[in-house]
């Protein structure tokens, strides 16, 4: 190898081509060729290669191992400081041997001649010299390598000694360090009391001023307020005085407001008792005339009625009569010059309700007709009037239905029992049986029972041959023993009762509704039995085709209800004049009423009416029927006792 090659990073790591002392080396073969003369001519002309001297060169150049190492080292040493020296050394070690082997190579190859190719000892002698030549530098390179292992060793244990010192030393530093932050934080939180002292201090020195100002204030005050006070001692005293002698009135007028209201409780129980005196006067004058007893009630505006009707001015209520109703309708001109006078049409019933009246007050107008039920007589209360003007309300009250604003219906329930469970402290006993049905179409429904339970069609039919009462086979009946269960059977038939949506209405009742509950009282110490039905109906709304725009199905449902309300007409004005036949049997609405309408009964007729005055027509309509109702005598009704 040649100097100039030294700068040139060093060769990959080779495995040496050297012959090693005391290792056998294989023999070499040389290729045969087929030019060459037999094996046997071969020897003995075979002579040294031509190519000898690039055989020395390659041997010296394989004979640099040692350089990789060197340059390891010296990458090491970068890391290591302990490392340099020796680093150095073995680079100048690696230049040194790379020189005294080029140098020998180079006297290797001057001494050399060049052998003819059948001189083969010359050659054995060649090679023989070369291999002593490199056996010496062999020797060399390992002397050399020992010594540098065994200094290497040395820096290695240094080097641990210095790392345990300097890992050590590290500890220390970390344990004076954390040391040191301790103290810091204590330095800092002993500063951040003394700080807060100082802020404390500083409160309590302003605090301390300001209280001594305002000691200062309120001495000022306190001597102000003594001056005040002798003055208010004074007034005081004058003040008592004065309240000695009001005392004194206030106990003469607390003595007349006692006797003031024990006497306006007094005229409150006297016009209370009068009240009901004239009720049951009254009562008792319309079941000796024996006729249907007529209530109308106007239903007020609705929220979305307002907006397009300013007021009911075509409805008059007479401030100081709670039976007249008077109706006002403009007259058209037909010239269009002359304005005419409004016609009215005046109306007397039983009791009207203006649009103000409250659920509480209609129902204390019929509790008495109601508490009748118990005594043993029949009572039909049904409430009539065009599609919209609140029968259904009367009758039964809103879906969302609250203690105010319950119908009649439930109201009649609930003094029912009220009255039933007064009555079994004098002995008497009672049983309850509630069905309710509809008339569909001329067709009698159970509202009971669900649509596909129902089996067949229902019929009117006589208890009995030798009786005119009339029953309804098949119905379902269910006994009840409160209010409770009765409440839960109307809102059971409430769901199942026909209902659809018309011009008149969104939820028009398409259908004749008849709830029934049959008492049956028995007291044993009279030995005395009642047995009495309370029947309590609304008919479906009354309208002209015209009016309700119905089609189709609607018109079906329309078309049978104004068949069964005339029909109910014919039969109340056959009643009237006391006609020989009375054709009950026109209509199954007739023909069930049957009971309630030959006399043995009381009842009473609620016609609603609209507001609004673009159904004045239907409102005369009704209010017309209404005044043939109340002039029917049915016969005066007789308690079912035994």
């Amino acid at each position: 190898m040649d100097v100039v090659d030294q700068g040139r990073p060093p060769p990959p790591k080779v495995p040496s081509r050297l012959p090693v002392p005391g290792r056998p080396q294989p023999k070499k073969r040389p290729a045969s060729s087929e030019n060459e003369p037999p094996r046997e001519d071969q020897k003995r002309a075979r002579g040294p290669p031509a190519s000898g001297k690039r055989g020395c060169v390659s041997a010296a150049a394989a004979s640099q191992p040692k350089a990789p190492s060197a340059a390891a080292s010296v990458h090491h040493s970068q890391q290591l400081p302990g490392r340099h020296r020796l680093s150095s050394r073995v680079r100048k070690g690696v230049v040194v041997t790379s020189t005294t082997t080029a140098a020998a190579t180079a006297v290797v190859r001057k001494g050399e001649k060049k052998r003819a190719p059948w001189d083969l000892k010359g050659q054995l002698s060649d090679l023989q010299a070369r291999a002593s030549v490199y056996r010496e530098k062999v020797q060399g390179l390992s002397g050399e390598n020992q010594a540098l292992q065994h200094q290497l060793r040395g820096q290695e244990q240094a080097l641990e000694q210095a790392v345990a010192q300097n890992r050590e030393l590290t500890g220390r530093a970390s344990l004076l360090a954390s040391e040191l932050q301790v103290c810091q934080d204590q330095a800092q939180e002993r500063l951040h009391q003394l700080t807060q002292l100082l802020e404390r201090r500083s409160s309590w020195r302003r605090r301390s001023r300001n209280q001594a100002q305002a000691i200062g204030k309120l001495e000022e005050a306190n001597r102000e307020m003594q001056g005040v006070n002798r003055d208010l001692a004074a007034r005081l005293e004058a003040k008592e005085a004065a309240l000695h002698l009001a005392e004194g009135s206030l106990a003469q007028q607390r003595q007349a407001n006692v006797a003031l209201q024990a006497w306006a409780t007094e005229q409150e129980q006297r016009l209370h008792e009068s009240e009901m005196e004239r009720r049951c006067l009254h009562n008792t004058v319309q079941e000796l005339k024996g006729n249907i007893r007529v209530f109308c009630r106007v239903r007020p505006l609705l929220a979305c009625e307002k907006d397009a009707q300013k007021g009911m001015g075509h409805l008059h209520f007479p401030p100081d009569d709670q039976k007249s109703l008077t109706l006002s309708k403009a007259e058209e001109s037909h010239v269009g010059r002359e304005r005419k006078d409004d016609i009215t049409y005046e109306f007397n019933f039983d009791r009207v309700f203006p649009p103000s009246s409250s659920q509480e007050e209609v129902f204390e107008e019929i509790a008495l007709l109601v508490q009748s039920a118990l005594d043993g007589y029949h009572v039909c209360i049904f409430a009539y009037g065009q599609t919209g003007s609140g029968k259904t309300y009367t009758m039964e009250g809103p879906d969302e239905m609250g203690p105010g604003s319950a119908g009649v219906i439930p109201r009649a329930v609930q003094q029912i029992f009220k009255a039933s469970r007064e009555m079994e402290a004098k002995g008497w006993k009672y049983r309850f049986t509630a069905n309710f049905l509809e008339i569909y179409n001329e067709s009698l429904r159970d509202l009971l029972v669900l649509r596909p339970e129902r089996s067949s069609e229902l019929e009117i039919r006589r208890v009995s041959q030798s009786t005119e009462e009339l029953h309804v086979p098949n119905l379902c009946c269910v006994p009840v023993a409160s209010e409770e269960e009765v409440l839960k059977l109307l809102q059971k038939a409430k769901a199942h009762r026909s209902v659809a949506k018309t011009v008149l209405n969104e939820r028009s009742s398409r259908s004749h509704s008849l709830f029934q509950l049959r008492i049956e009282g028995h007291s044993a110490s009279r030995d005395l039995r009642t047995s009495s039905v309370l029947s309590l109906v609304d008919l479906a709304g009354s309208e002209r085709l015209d009016k309700s725009l119905s089609s189709g199905e609607r018109l079906k449902e329309t078309q049978a209800i104004n068949s069964s309300l005339p029909n109910l007409g014919l039969v109340i004005m056959a009643l009237s004049n006391k006609e020989a036949h009375v054709p009950y049997r026109n209509s199954k609405l007739t023909y069930l009423l049957q009971n309630s309408l030959g006399g043995n009964s009381k009842m009473l007729m609620f016609v609603n009416i609209s507001p609004l005055e673009e159904n004045l027509a239907e409102s005369l309509n009704s209010l017309r029927f209404a005044r043939k109702v109340n002039e029917c005598v049915i016969g005066t009704a007789q308690a079912n006792r035994k």
